[in-house]
């Protein structure tokens, strides 16, 4: 039986780095996953006890960003899993391994992935029906029906849990420094990662954006005044999204990094897991907060809750 001092001497080689500097890494990415869980559960519950105040053409606004955060709070949650797994065995290094590489620990990493597909899939959904509301203006019965909407809820749930299962089923899902994950030196797996959580949800969602400013641009001319008053609005909150595109960018870049760095120098530092799953928690935090600040239905919330504090 093999014991958590073997992940140990591999990863952390004697005089890279002391026990300490870990386990505050850890405490860092517990702590992180923790304020975001409170953030998206505060967004969450207001959604749910304000809905019946909620206008009904709202109510589809309302339910993307519901779906957004609640992709976020099991993705945090699942992130939680993992730096706690990583804390505890950091701090009890001599528990042995079989304690961690468990089929917990590989569904754990599975349901992550499906959350991260997810909430990446939240955001295409919103670009669509942006560009749904702007393309086919004339059509308020098709952009409003939110039964609609819901099919494609369970289609983005299919989608999310169908793609991670390819890189489950090819062995990709490793155990590693107490937790599971692709391994950042399996370029074959980054590679199949990269492909099916980052770029499939992701590029759509750019595409999306892309034509839909290129249509306003090209038929601003044709729009009645209502009408370019209310997509300028759309205009001006796609505009501030585009940063949530920065976000989930980023969030993929230290992985990929590390694996090229990886095959060019053949060397992995031990901080390696770390900064890839504490850029996953911190850009799922930047994600969420961007999209209450810059989401006008989500302010109403905070705006009627202050009111009511002011009252007398």
């Amino acid at each position: 039986m093999s014991s958590g001092n073997s992940t140990n001497s591999t990863l952390f080689p004697d005089g890279l780095v002391t026990p300490i500097i870990i386990i505050i890494l850890d405490i860092i990415g517990i702590s992180s996953c923790i304020i975001g869980i409170c953030k998206t559960s505060i967004l969450i519950l207001l959604i749910l006890i304000q809905r019946r105040l909620i206008k009904l053409k709202d109510k589809i606004l309302f339910l993307l960003s519901l779906n957004m955060y609640m992709s976020i709070f099991v993705s945090h949650l699942c992130f939680l899993y993992t730096f706690t797994s990583m804390f505890i065995g950091h701090l009890y290094p001599n528990k042995p391994e079989t304690n961690f590489d468990t089929w917990t620990c590989h569904f754990i990493i599975y349901l992550a992935t499906v959350a991260i597909v997810s909430t990446l899939y939240s955001n295409t959904f919103q670009a669509l029906h942006r560009f749904i509301r702007i393309i086919y203006y004339n059509r308020p019965a098709f952009y409003r029906n939110i039964y609609l909407y819901i099919f494609g809820l369970i289609i983005q749930i299919l989608l999310s849990a169908l793609q991670p299962l390819l890189i489950h089923l090819t062995g990709h899902f490793r155990y590693e420094d107490y937790h599971c994950q692709i391994r950042l030196t399996d370029w074959r797996g980054m590679i199949m990662g990269a492909v099916i959580v980052w770029l499939l949800p992701v590029l759509p969602t750019i595409i999306i954006y892309i034509y839909t400013i290129h249509f306003i641009r090209r038929y601003s001319l044709l729009f009645t005044l209502q009408q370019r008053s209310r997509i300028k609005r759309d205009v001006t909150i796609i505009k501030r999204l585009v940063l949530l595109i920065v976000f989930i960018l980023v969030f993929g870049i230290p992985a990929c990094c590390t694996t090229i760095v990886y095959y060019i120098f053949g060397y992995v530092d031990w901080w390696a897991n770390h900064l890839t799953w504490l850029t996953f928690v911190l850009s799922f935090i930047g994600l969420s907060i961007l999209q209450t600040c810059y989401s006008p239905h989500l302010r109403i919330l905070w705006v009627r809750i202050l009111n009511r504090s002011i009252r007398p």
